[in-house]
């Protein structure tokens, strides 16, 4: 009799299609191709994580394995999202009649790793696929990964620019590389026009352009006219006059916009575009700017993290590639007809959309204790709170002397702020307690550092998908939270996708090692986290395992497996001499008191191998 599939628990079918599914084994498997997976060619991660752990890795202080936590990475993913991108795009271009075309570039900030960036230039050769750079060294990355594209692939230059900025992208143009130097300020031109003079080199140049098109939410904060980058129209036509009275007007080929990541609805994808291509029109009609070629429509291209396509909150977007793809075109297209423009080639920096799916992590869970519940924490308790704030009036600037009415609302406004955060965690409290059930709710203690592998969910409370990578064919009994092992109470994930508290999970018994452990997978997380995670406490990267497709028959390989910074390296970031300042003085002051026999090898070992725990024997929880 078949096992039931637990996977609905998680919603798997709704933020993992076309990627993720449950094999019949009841683990999580990749489809590496997407929808043109075929029957057999899905990856079993849990076989991945077992062969990865046994695989040997050769270094400069010997052999050693795989620690914890690890990235799982998936390049087969990442094509497929590429090529689903430039399908979407294309049949876009062909079903409406767009006269021009699709290319675009993949922004570097979003995940710098160089296996990621050479893949993606690699996958998109055929596509004239190029990378956006925001600062200097992103520009040195693209200069060398862009030398083996096809030429005439975008080098798009954003970001605020300094002489040497300027310089080292018209050195990229003198190298023969399509690199265009994009206007955040007006200033910049004057940097530009003194580097191009100087060096003998002339530049492409673009502009930025705010627009008053404005998404809800975390992401749209840095949008619209009060936006941190880029011009309104009005000072860009000024930058078009400054350039035509320079005689120059025929560097300027590209208008960029970016109205924020996680665009949520089409309609705002659609109206942004209509707006951008309003200027852009302008420049070509009213300013002169004849040799335009280029609209940019950055990011916002979204991932739909809880899998519901509502694009209600900043977890979710409510549509897909090729709505997204459509919505850009037919505004642009329509709105260059009503003026007739040439319709201008379409780029846009797809960066989360393309890189997110492609690696997950894998987290090793250690133990599982209950949550201790307060008695004092009950609906009675909440109530009385509200009941007792609400009893509270201000008092009005009539009622106090000496004109200090403002100073007594500000204190009313201090008391009240006070008072919601108490009433805040009661309530959070009291949710989880009611999400639990005669076992309660059990704290899962991961070996990770939110901090190093989800600063997201800490920085901006980015939630990610997440599930265990076996037993899905038993159904789930624990209600969770995850905690890690800094030394930080921030250190806990205790929010997940669909506003749930807790997260369904197995029980820490026999079944769990038979199945060698047990682990916990965070999935569409291969944007951004790497890039931005810290090294608090000091924790460091985790380990790096490649992996591809190898055929039907569920066939993978394992092309490398990289280990994550030891605590020698973090330790060195932190501008100590690891030699001088750690090593000799343990050495001097063990040798001093007769134990450098035993401190020495256990000083090397914690020094050469990765800060989280290690050969770490979890024991039995009973539930």
């Amino acid at each position: 009799m078949a096992k039931k599939n637990y996977g609905q628990v998680y919603n798997i079918l709704g933020w993992g299609d076309p990627y993720f599914t449950v094999n019949s084994h009841g683990h999580l498997a990749v489809k590496p191709h997407g929808r043109d997976t075929m029957s057999g060619q899905d990856i079993d991660v849990h076989s991945v994580i077992h062969r990865a752990l046994a695989t040997t890795i050769t270094t400069n202080d010997g052999d050693k394995k795989p620690q914890f936590p690890m990235i799982l990475r998936f390049p087969d993913v990442l094509k497929n999202r590429l090529d689903s991108l430039h399908a979407a795009f294309h049949g876009a271009v062909d079903s409406t009649g767009y006269a021009s075309r699709y290319q675009g570039v993949f922004p570097i900030k979003v995940n710098q790793n160089k296996a990621v960036v050479q893949d993606l230039v690699t996958f998109g050769h055929g596509y004239s696929y190029g990378l956006e750079a925001g600062s200097k060294p992103e520009l040195l990355i693209a200069m060398s990964c862009l030398a083996k594209a096809k030429p005439g692939a975008y080098l798009v230059c954003n970001g605020y620019k300094d002489a040497d900025y300027v310089a080292l992208a018209l050195s990229a143009r003198a190298m023969g590389l399509n690199a265009i130097i994009v206007l955040e300020m007006e200033e910049e031109l004057d940097i530009v026009v003194e580097q191009s003079a100087r060096l003998g080199v002339e530049p492409v140049i673009g502009v930025r352009t705010k627009l008053l098109t404005k998404i809800p939410g975390h992401f749209g904060s840095t949008a619209g006219k009060h936006g941190k980058f880029g011009m309104l129209a009005d000072k860009i036509y000024e930058v078009a006059g400054k350039l035509k009275k320079m005689g120059k007007l025929h560097w300027l080929k590209l208008l960029h916009y970016h109205v924020g990541s996680m665009i949520p609805t089409t309609d705002i994808v659609y109206n942004a575009a209509a707006e951008a291509a309003g200027i852009y029109c302008a420049l070509v009609k009213e300013h002169g700017a004849t040799g335009m070629t280029t609209l940019d429509c950055g990011g916002g291209l979204g991932v739909d993290y809880d899998g519901t396509r509502s694009g209600s909150s900043d977890m979710s977007v409510a549509y897909g590639l090729e709505q997204y793809a459509s919505s850009i075109v037919q505004a642009v297209r329509l709105t260059c007809d009503d003026n007739g423009v040439p319709h201008p080639v379409l780029c846009t920096e797809s960066g989360r959309a393309m890189a997110s799916h492609h690696s997950m992590i894998i987290l090793e869970a250690l133990s599982a204790i209950p949550e201790p519940q307060d008695e004092e924490d009950t609906h009675h308790r909440l109530l009385s709170k509200i009941q007792d704030l609400s009893s509270k009036q201000p008092r009005t600037a009539h009622t106090v002397n000496g004109g200090g009415g403002v100073d007594a609302m500000h204190s009313h406004a201090v008391e009240l702020k006070k008072h919601g955060i108490e009433m805040y965690k009661l309530a959070k409290k009291l949710s989880k307690r009611v999400t639990g059930d005669a076992n309660g709710i059990y704290n899962y203690h991961m070996n990770l550092s939110v901090f190093s592998l989800v600063p997201d969910f800490w920085g901006i409370g980015q939630l990610f998908p997440m599930t265990p990578v076996s037993r899905l064919n038993e159904k789930p009994t624990i209600n969770g939270t995850l905690v890690d092992i800094t030394c930080d109470s921030d250190g806990k994930v205790e929010k997940f996708i669909r506003d749930a508290v807790t997260l369904p999970l197995h029980p820490l018994d026999d079944a769990a090692a038979e199945h060698g452990g047990y682990y916990v997978a965070a999935l569409l997380s291969g944007a951004y986290q790497e890039a931005l995670a810290c090294r608090h406490n000091p924790f460091s990267g985790p380990t790096l395992v490649r992996v591809e497709s190898a055929g039907g028959g569920g066939a993978f390989k394992i092309v490398s497996v990289e280990l994550g910074p030891t605590a020698e390296e973090v330790i060195g970031t932190m501008r100590y001499d690891v030699k001088n300042d750690i090593s000799d003085v343990i050495e001097k002051v063990a040798t001093e008191n007769g134990v450098w026999p035993m401190v020495e090898p256990l000083m090397k070992k914690g020094l050469t191998t990765m800060p989280y725990l290690n050969d770490y024997k979890p024991p039995k929880t009973t539930f």
